[in-house]
């Protein structure tokens, strides 16, 4: 299923629940639908029912990594052009493989993330826009 139209979907993956709540209330403030995962291996399955719009995952978290979501969500068709923000308390690994929409330093600069969350959204319609003219 697809997102409905107009309406813009996070999906945030994060393992400590009141950061996921936090992260899920800021965006709903936002207008944004917020769908979320305590794992990654949760995220690759609301992904599955839902395609977001755009997935912000924390880094260090049990059964699957930020950068194990990353590789897992690029090898679904359905799901490869997600992007994704990584929010981490240690600097990731340099990696050719991940190319992450924006990387935000916890703990949170939420203005930041804001801008970066609304950067991505515009960036796609711009995309869209290009790819329907």
């Amino acid at each position: 299923m697809r997102c409905p139209t107009g309406v813009k979907t996070i999906l945030v993956v994060d393992d400590d629940d009141s950061t996921l709540e936090f992260l899920a209330q800021l965006l709903e403030l936002e207008g944004y639908a917020v769908l979320t995962a305590s794992n990654g291996q949760e995220a690759l399955e609301r992904a599955a029912g839902i395609v977001p719009g755009l997935i912000i995952t924390d880094q260090m978290m049990p059964i699957m990594t930020g950068a194990e979501l990353f590789r897992a969500l690029k090898r679904i068709p359905r799901l490869r052009q997600v992007p994704v923000i990584l929010i981490t308390s240690t600097p990731p690994a340099p990696a050719r493989d991940l190319h992450w929409a924006d990387l935000i330093r916890k703990p949170s600069d939420f203005d930041a993330l804001l801008r970066a969350v609304d950067r991505v959204f515009r960036e796609a319609v711009d995309q869209f826009a290009l790819a329907s003219s």
